[in-house]
């Protein structure tokens, strides 16, 4: 009988490091070791830039022992991601080149977004997200963390440089200004409120989900009650009680009295009022405490045999969900975006000894073909380059940087002059890229052009490919009768980049 196969996650905080060995099976995970490690990372880079020596050689240490538990337990899959704090450090390749050397563990430092999204994994391991709107926030030593999850797809993830570590280095010294730390932080949060806001603004929340050490802490201090047997959670008003209780000791009252840890004494009052202030925001009375975080996330990613954990195609419904909340938010054409989604589908598929291309780029192509028109919010003339700039600038949940830039440019070369050298952000590309870039925006153009009328009057092709030549043959949506004429024209024209890339004009035929 095979051995259920264990796996070893780092996560890398601003405050700690988090270190566990699990073993998956089909029955579920079993926890065998499960470590926190008090090494304040955040502390160092929030105030200088970098992590000191000292620092670096502790990590070091600390995975070197991690890799002999693995080595002990068998652990035939280990992973390490870093947030905020590896991410802002300048001599971030030092710390992850030695640890490399010393442990043979590469660390993966995620974007905001990548750690938004394993927030919503791991939550939806102890909360039903399935129907409603619920909002996610984790308030970590660097970070914020929302998201927001309606009837269980992220639509949105945003990261915010509020994290409890980072404020306390921030804010002034309470004595010197006259005013309490808590005046302070709430003064210092108006100015980000209305960003946060925006999460909210257009649909009730019915759930707030709070994630991380701090209001795990917060929730033991309240006495928490229980939802669904499992689930903690526990009343605002309640909680705000106890932070400004906790406001009114000093760090070392707060240790004497309340039996907190020394990490989590100083950061517990600004994390605190973080959590309550999204809460008003939202206007939820209660909140749901999990007592999970972003290495259960990935944990759940792993034992379900997802190698890459954010790898955009074993994750096509979330890319997809994001791009929508994301047209949504730019008022695109949805109906229009969804025919061009369809069609870029069937081209794709039925073209594939001609591109070559994986279901890694097939995504990039669904996630173009959604939002290659946003950029008409800004201005219609010359709207394919406002897209790529809106594109560019959002975060798309399910989607890394260069994912994101490569879907830019897709929507930037929709229309109008096709890939060119002469454009520095597709010369900038590696040739591999360049190359999907050209494959995938032959096809978009294509699609885009059998919905010329923005009418949905082609649904579905067939696509017969031939020595010199593809015919296109379309079949109309139920009712609808049309000779297709502008859009036999645009197939002609926009099919130009096709015909040039592999070696076959390409036609509509009539219906």
């Amino acid at each position: 009988m095979p051995t259920a196969p264990r796996i070893g996650i780092v996560d890398m905080g601003s405050n700690a490091i988090r270190m566990l060995v699990a073993e998956a099976s089909p029955s579920g995970t079993t926890i065998l070791e499960n470590h926190r490690l008090s090494v304040r990372l955040g502390r160092d880079v929030f105030a200088s830039g970098q992590v000191p020596e000292a620092t670096i050689s502790s990590v070091v240490d600390a995975f070197r022992r991690f890799r002999t538990t693995c080595d002990r337990l068998n652990v035939t899959q280990v992973r390490a991601i870093a947030t905020a704090a590896v991410r802002e450090a300048r001599n971030r390749e030092v710390l992850v080149d030695r640890v490399r050397e010393a442990a043979g563990i590469d660390i993966d430092v995620i974007s905001g977004t990548q750690e938004a999204y394993l927030l919503a994994r791991a939550a939806a391991t102890k909360v039903d997200l399935r129907r409603g709107r619920s909002v996610l926030v984790d308030v970590g030593g660097g970070s914020v963390e929302v998201v927001v999850v309606e009837d269980g797809n992220v639509l949105e993830a945003d990261s915010y440089r509020l994290g409890a570590l980072r404020l306390l280095s921030m804010l002034p010294d309470p004595k010197a200004t006259g005013e309490t730390f808590v005046d302070l932080l709430q003064k210092h949060l108006r100015g980000l409120e209305r960003r946060i806001g925006d999460h909210f603004s257009s649909a009730r929340v019915d759930r707030y989900v709070a994630v991380g050490g701090n209001i795990e802490s917060l929730c033991d201090l309240i006495g928490p009650t229980h939802q669904n047997g499992s689930i903690d959670s526990c009343r605002i008003d309640a909680a705000r009680e106890k932070v400004l209780e906790l406001a009114d000791l000093d760090y070392d009252q707060r240790i004497e009295k309340h039996g907190l840890k020394p990490d989590r004494a100083d950061t517990i009052v600004p994390a605190g009022i973080v959590y309550l202030r999204i809460a008003e925001l939202a206007g939820c009375a209660q909140l749901l405490v999990p007592r999970v975080g972003i290495k259960d996330g990935l944990l759940a990613e792993l034992a379900e045999g997802h190698l890459d954990a954010f790898a955009p195609e074993q994750h096509v419904e979330t890319v997809l969900s994001a791009c929508r909340a994301l047209g949504r938010k730019f008022h695109y054409e949805a109906e229009h975006a969804e025919c061009v989604l369809e069609l870029s589908r069937q081209l794709f598929d039925q073209t594939k000894r001609l591109h070559g291309l994986d279901a890694h780029a097939r995504v990039l192509l669904e996630a173009a073909a959604l939002l290659h028109d946003i950029g008409i919010s800004v201005n219609n003339d010359g709207h394919h380059k406002h897209s790529q700039y809106l594109i560019e600038s959002s975060d798309i949940v399910g989607l890394g940087d260069d994912e994101r830039r490569i879907v830019a440019l897709l929507a930037r070369y929709h229309r109008r002059t096709p890939p060119s050298r002469e454009h520095g952000e597709f010369a900038s590309l590696r040739r591999k890229d360049r190359s999907t870039v050209e494959r995938l925006a032959a096809l978009l153009r294509v699609a885009d052009a059998l919905d010329r009328q923005h009418a949905g009057l082609v649904r579905n092709i067939a696509v017969k490919v031939g020595a010199d030549h593809v015919e296109l043959t379309p079949r109309l949506q139920t009712g609808q009768k049309s000779q297709l004429t502008l859009e036999r024209q645009a197939v002609a024209e926009k099919g130009e980049l096709f015909a040039q890339l592999f070696g076959r004009e390409i036609t509509l035929a009539r219906p």
